[in-house]
């Protein structure tokens, strides 16, 4: 059997420290190496292969349909068919709404994103959220996904409350 392949396509967002929040102590303080590529490879050792690609570094407050666009074309561009999206979580569901409504073939999306950084962090859901992507996107069917807090959504129907920090169901 081969090897799962996942190809991780980055945005930027609290996930590899890409807030603006998060910057500074970073850059002064901890200098840390937060790219999902060195917690794969140092911490993980994982029995499945990935590829990755730095898209873009932006705040996901700053991603408009332009840079949208820019990360379709990458989507269709890969001949991988399982992508990992990972964006900040403040217009990940936006994000995932846009790619939804594209043709996108067979190729399995998913986003996700995290409330904190995946490295330098005990507490930081990122590790999490990724890890779930990893074991779930075998059984995930052709589409965009948005992964949260350990579930699979569909972007149409999920929202962000900035208020407790979670993805919710739209009511």
């Amino acid at each position: 059997m081969a090897k799962q392949h996942i190809h991780i396509i980055k945005t930027g967002g609290t996930i590899e420290f890409e807030d603006p929040a998060y910057e500074e102590m970073n850059r002064k303080l901890m200098k840390m190496d937060t790219t999902i590529d060195s917690y794969i490879n140092n911490l993980i050792n994982p029995l499945f292969t990935f590829s990755s690609v730095s898209l873009m570094k932006k705040d996901s407050r700053q991603i408009n349909d332009d840079d949208r666009e820019v990360l379709y074309q990458e989507i269709m561009n890969t001949p991988h068919q399982q992508i990992v999206v990972t964006h900040g979580t403040f217009t990940m569901a936006d994000t995932g709404r846009y790619l939804k409504h594209r043709d996108t073939g067979d190729k399995v999306i998913v986003l996700i994103g995290s409330m904190i950084p995946i490295s330098g962090f005990a507490i930081s859901d990122a590790g999490f959220n990724l890890g779930f992507v990893v074991g779930v996107m075998p059984s995930l069917g052709p589409g965009v996904h948005l992964a949260a807090q350990g579930a699979i959504h569909d972007p149409e129907n999920v929202h962000k409350n900035d208020g407790d920090l979670r993805f919710e169901i739209n009511e």
